[in-house]
């Protein structure tokens, strides 16, 4: 039995990088389709405003941090350190593994850019990796669209990178239709590491604008500022909430 914890009343796993990564290759080899969801303060506050989405994502087999504040905020929680988990180093391992095992790896993302941009990230340390890719199009296809060519691959393990809400209203109404053994949902994080680590172009290393182009980039920084600092705040007022009614008594 898996230990959770309550994070703005999401249950949220607490699991070392190599428990998390072991158990998903466990989830890997066993019959069925299993689900893998990476939270971050965003995920958290759109969870709270939408008890469906929050219903399908605990049903999944792990819910793990994606980002380092969240990864705060549960020790904050715990009321102390616990194993470290690191997305990164997680979803290394799971490369590895399905290098070693030959297993056929899909990506689905928003669009053609961010898919090569994860490629060749993956690629960078892994150029022997298989991987295939499915992204959206100036059509904006439906999702109907998207389960349909995902089934035709039948993946061994998916990566979705898409947005939030596309994200979960994909889990939300195509969970038992998509034909895949373990499922990833990521968000913009493979691509925001992808970003990260890709070298500029020499065009901008002239301008000494390295940082203001990458955030450029990945966009949205300013977003996820104000939800750590949302997520933060909430977290915070509920252990003081605790702590005076505990007093009370």
């Amino acid at each position: 039995m898996k230990d959770r914890v309550q994070l703005l009343d999401i249950a949220v796993d607490i699991l070392s990088t190599k428990e998390a990564s072991d158990l998903t290759k466990q989830y890997i080899e066993e019959e069925g389709s299993r689900v893998v969801y990476f939270v971050n303060s965003g995920t958290l506050l759109l969870l709270q405003a939408n008890q469906e989405w929050k219903t399908v994502v605990e049903e999944s087999e792990l819910i793990l941090p994606a980002t380092t504040s969240v990864n705060a905020s549960i020790d904050q929680v715990l009321g102390h350190r616990r194993d470290s988990f690191f997305m990164e180093s997680y979803v290394d391992s799971i490369l590895d593994y399905a290098i070693e095992m030959g297993y056929e790896l899909l990506l689905v993302s928003e669009d053609e850019e961010k898919f090569i941009s994860i490629q060749e990230n993956f690629h960078e340390k892994r150029p022997v990796l298989t991987l295939s890719g499915l992204y959206l199009t100036e059509k904006e296809e439906s999702l109907d669209h998207i389960v349909n060519e995902i089934n035709s691959v039948a993946p061994d393990i998916l990566l979705v990178a898409l947005q939030e809400k596309k994200q979960l209203t994909l889990l939300q109404e195509y969970r038992s239709q998509m034909n895949a053994g373990i499922i990833l949902f990521t968000g913009d994080t493979l691509y925001n590491k992808a970003v990260t680590e890709a070298e500029v172009p020499e065009s901008i290393q002239k301008l000494k604008i390295d940082n203001l182009y990458k955030w450029f980039l990945t966009g949205g920084r300013m977003k996820t500022f104000w939800a750590n600092l949302a997520m933060k705040f909430q977290i915070r007022r509920r252990k003081k909430e605790e702590k005076s009614e505990k007093t009370d008594l």
